[in-house]
């Protein structure tokens, strides 16, 4: 039988969430889920620059490698 490959790796993904969940309630609380939804929103958009950034950063670093290896 195959297995799925998204099931080689869900349970570490949804282990890793709970414990990054687990941080920000001790850190804050329950606090996110009663604020308002445009500053989830704006929350949210800062998250996608900072994916973007760090994406930008690691293509940056793959370019760098593959340089180096031709």
């Amino acid at each position: 039988m195959r297995i799925m490959k998204y099931k080689q790796y869900f349970e570490s993904f949804i282990q890793a969430l709970d414990k990054k969940l687990e941080r920000g309630f001790h850190d804050y609380g329950d606090k996110s889920f009663s604020r308002p939804t445009n500053e989830l929103l704006d929350e949210l958009q800062q998250e996608c620059l900072d994916l973007a950034g760090w994406g930008f950063i690691l293509w940056v670093k793959i370019e760098e490698l593959k340089k180096r290896s031709t």
